[in-house]
């Protein structure tokens, strides 16, 4: 997946789709996205209130399309900016257990959490917290690729 920063030819209409452009930029940053990562998220959008009457799928082809032209990084740059301060621990925390999904952590899936947790100028101890808790959470989860 590349990796291009510029995202000014993407913003996100609003708060709700930055959320989903964050975790589809985490779940697209090893280059594949797998049947796992992709119920997911559908099922941490589904159990979010703020995600209550949206229609989730033309934002995901909107977002589909911007993560082609300025990659997983791009898509992170021109999402957060969009999220509330209080907001950033839960989003986050999402975007730890989306890419331990299937189970694995790959290198990209680890840089882009990484550069997530930056970008949102998360406090180092939280982000050390919540991605203990979630190593935690999802220890021995089945495959289901």
């Amino acid at each position: 997946m590349k990796h291009k920063i510029k995202s000014d030819s993407y913003s996100p209409i609003n708060d709700k789709e930055a959320w989903i452009g964050i975790l589809y930029a985490c779940i697209s940053s090893d280059g594949e996205i797998g049947k796992s990562e992709i119920e997911s998220l559908s099922r941490m959008i589904a159990n979010k209130s703020k995600f209550n009457g949206i229609e989730i799928p033309p934002l995901c082809k909107k977002i589909t399309e911007a993560i082609k032209s300025i990659g997983s990084k791009g898509l992170v740059d021109a999402c957060c900016p969009l999220i509330k301060a209080e907001d950033k621990p839960t989003l986050f925390s999402m975007a730890v257990e989306i890419v331990l999904s299937d189970g694995l952590l790959e290198m990209e899936e680890q840089k882009i959490i990484e550069y997530l947790a930056k970008t949102l100028a998360m406090d180092k101890v939280l982000v050390i917290k919540i991605i203990e808790v979630m190593l935690i959470r999802n220890k021995g989860n089945l495959i289901l690729d």
